[in-house]
């Protein structure tokens, strides 16, 4: 299954930048979003370099524990050394076979909250836990990329998107050890990986009327993605979709997203329907809030845009399995 999952893209792609780009704003940004059910442990890993200041690489980490253990968090900014990139002060992925394995590190401090700290408001700085983390990361699926997908009638996909110029996405499965204040977790679960490169400046908000974004692999290896991006006045600027099936990725269309998030940590039913395939229904297991506003901590900032990431329990044609979903809706579109 994992021998062809990115024929179509050059090694390159996998890789990050070496020298500065002469573009404007130009990051590069690369995420993990692992979930163990047994634990009921997700986690949502970023790192990415910040606009026009391309040598400082931002680390930003959110472990949703289970609920009567809250939130773990933590967002630094580094200059890492390109030995050591992608990395940040305290987070680093480690690419062990292009498309095909990663590994995962982190060792720092982060802040625990509980989640209704972090869904009625910014989260406060506070008591630090010790956090290290180790994941072998296996990509499942072939890569699904952003611009090799169908165009859409209103929108003119990857070119039009203020956030990034290059995206594309994988599904994973992850294993390995948490610890947490000295108490050791093993880690096994599933989940969802992307990388992106192009302009993410401060206008990246401007006309941005919200998204969808989910993918899960199920126990047989059958596995779906979808995402959605659109502009404040409705109308939808870039979106895809894919199944796939015996290793093989094939491209379909969307009869139905979820819609907005509920702004609870679970418990939230929904329903995404691909072209000519059964519904996927699904019920929210863990929830984690971000403002879009740049520069402000974790949490729902009154007045500004809301960054929803879940992991949720799925079934799709009699079959159970897990899949990560984040969603963002502005509401004056």
């Amino acid at each position: 299954m994992t021998s062809n999952l990115a024929a179509h893209l050059p090694v390159a792609r996998e890789g990050v930048v070496r020298e500065r780009p002469e573009v404007p704003g130009w990051t590069e940004n690369l995420l993990f979003t692992p979930y163990d059910p047994v634990n009921d442990i997700g986690m949502w890993l970023h790192l990415g370099t910040v606009a026009d200041v391309w040598e400082m690489w931002e680390d930003r980490v959110l472990i949703a524990l289970p609920e009567d253990q809250g939130v773990l968090a933590m967002w630094a900014y580094h200059r890492t050394v390109p030995e050591r990139q992608p990395g940040g002060a305290n987070l680093e992925f480690h690419c062990g076979q292009p498309f095909k394995q990663w590994r995962i590190t982190f060792d720092g401090f982060c802040v625990r909250s509980s989640y209704d700290a972090l869904r009625t408001g910014l989260l406060a700085d506070g008591p630090k836990s010790r956090v290290q983390l180790e994941l072998s990361v296996e990509c499942v699926t072939p890569v699904w990329d952003a611009e090799s997908g169908p165009d859409t009638a209103t929108g003119a996909g990857m070119a039009e998107q203020s956030w990034a110029r290059e995206h594309y996405e994988q599904l994973i499965k992850v294993s390995g050890e948490l610890v947490v204040d000295g108490v050791i977790t093993e880690i096994s679960g599933s989940g969802w990986r992307d990388h992106s490169r192009g302009p993410r400046g401060a206008d990246t908000l401007k006309d941005w009327g919200g998204h969808v974004i989910t993918g899960g692999v199920l126990p047989s290896g059958r596995a779906f993605g979808l995402c959605r991006y659109w502009a404040r006045d409705g109308r939808v600027t870039l979106e895809g979709a894919y199944v796939v099936e015996d290793g093989a990725l094939r491209h379909v269309g969307i009869r139905q997203i979820p819609g907005p998030a509920e702004l609870e940590r679970d418990g939230e039913d929904f329903t995404l329907a691909l072209a000519d395939d059964e519904a996927i229904s699904g019920t929210v297991c863990s929830s984690l809030w971000l403002s879009m506003a740049g520069g402000l901590p974790y949490g729902v900032a009154d007045g500004a845009p809301v960054y929803t990431v879940s992991w949720a329990r799925v079934q799709w044609g009699g079959e159970e399995g897990y899949a990560y979903i984040e969603r963002s809706h502005v509401e004056n579109v």
